[in-house]
């Protein structure tokens, strides 16, 4: 059979709190039993007098692997299950996925698990790597069409915010575009994002948003033409009657 002791958060609840409430669970288990504490003692493993200690409360603070013992002599597995308060205590995908993982898991799993998570964690506290939560900045989204006008799109309010990671963002991006199709493989794939920083003109070799006749590319400019990187598509160099406009200068690919 297993314990449930139900903990809120780490706010609610501190590990003496923690650990004060599964003695006391084990005091109502223990009379439940029948069981001596010399028996207790020797099913368990734990000394007698540390189980003197536990049961009369002058240990304040007993080790995880004491009340486990314990508990285990008892016929019972201790399980800390974490409860869902008011606000909602909320978990990501990936620890719900390991927090299910380790419950499938033998005693023995579990302790080993535990083992390296510590050893893990101290590994990245000697050597700094825990990194602090990295900010946030948000930007305009569009999407470039293959076809349709990126005009209409970045002269208009039909973009959506999305937050980037500022240590990827460019200083300058004001915007962000969302590639469609082929013709700038291998540097550009369809569905990456791409920073922009708004300007008139390009420079030689620039990568830039160009609007043509009201129709949006991601080009690089070169020779006075509009180059793909992908040579199935050949480069647009438009006539005295098109009507062209520089959107703005690709700074960087999203990653």
């Amino acid at each position: 059979m297993i314990i449930f002791i139900e903990i809120s958060t780490i706010i609610l609840y501190n590990k003496a709190e923690v650990k004060t409430m599964i003695t006391e669970k084990i005091k109502t288990l223990k009379k439940q039993s029948k069981l001596t504490a010399h028996e207790l003692s020797e099913k368990s493993g734990i000394p007698l007098p540390t189980i003197h200690k536990l049961l009369s409360g002058e240990t304040k603070n007993p080790k995880y692997e004491t009340l486990n013992a314990v508990v285990a002599a008892l016929d019972y597995q201790l399980e800390l299950a974490p409860q869902q308060n008011r606000e909602q205590a909320r978990y990501s995908e990936a620890e719900i996925r390991m927090m299910t993982l380790y419950r499938q898991l033998s005693t023995d799993g579990q302790a080993l698990l535990y083992e390296n998570l510590a050893q893990l964690l101290q590994y990245e506290k000697d050597r700094n790597l825990k990194k602090a939560a990295e900010p946030m900045r948000e930007l305009p989204l569009y999407l470039l069409p293959a076809s349709a006008g990126i005009g209409s799109y970045l002269d208009s309010d039909q973009y959506e915010f999305q937050s980037f990671f500022s240590g990827t963002t460019p200083a300058a991006a004001k915007y962000a575009v969302r590639v469609s199709g082929d013709s700038m493989e291998p540097a550009f794939y369809n569905g990456d994002i791409v920073f922009v920083e708004p300007t008139a003109h390009l420079n030689e070799g620039d990568v830039g948003i160009i609007v043509i006749n009201s129709e949006g590319y991601i080009k690089q400019y070169r020779d006075q033409q509009f180059i793909s990187f992908n040579p199935k598509y050949p480069p647009i160099l438009p006539n005295e009657y098109d009507t062209v406009r520089i959107a703005g200068r690709v700074l960087s690919k999203y990653n």
